[in-house]
């Protein structure tokens, strides 16, 4: 992170997609609302259940990418368009790891998501999400 980087984040307190445009009110309510059937999912303790809430999680994510206009024709470009800068490097590993098993479901036809890669993967989409402002 350069000094200019350093010293941005020190003297902002938070990061504050609003810069941006940010998420209207009725987006974050859409995102809490789509949340809580989440947290539903992740509950009921079933693999299907765990890979519809991972999928339904990673969709979220998505349109809160495409909310804040990041661009590209795919998710993953979009995550590229985020600048460095407006977050650290767990923030970037959480999201993109979350992505991955994401892939890994829906292009491996034989992949069985576990109950802990599940929720491990939740708690980064949720992580992801609360830095970006939309929870």
């Amino acid at each position: 992170m350069s000094f200019l980087s350093f010293l941005k984040k020190l003297l902002t307190p938070s990061f504050s997609p609003s810069a941006r445009g940010g998420l209207s009110v009725q987006e974050r309510i859409y995102v809490r609302e789509k949340w809580a059937e989440i947290e539903t999912l992740m509950k009921v303790g079933r693999p299907s259940a765990f890979k519809t809430a991972v999928l339904d999680a990673d969709k979220l994510l998505d349109h809160v990418l495409k909310s804040l206009n990041y661009r590209g024709q795919t998710m993953g470009e979009r995550m590229k368009m985020i600048p460095r800068d407006d977050f650290d490097r767990d923030f970037f590993n959480d999201m993109w790891q979350a992505h991955k098993l994401r892939n890994e479901m829906v292009h491996n036809m034989d992949y069985n998501v576990m109950d802990f890669e599940a929720r491990t993967a939740i708690k980064k989409f949720e992580k992801t999400l609360q830095d970006l402002g939309a929870m």
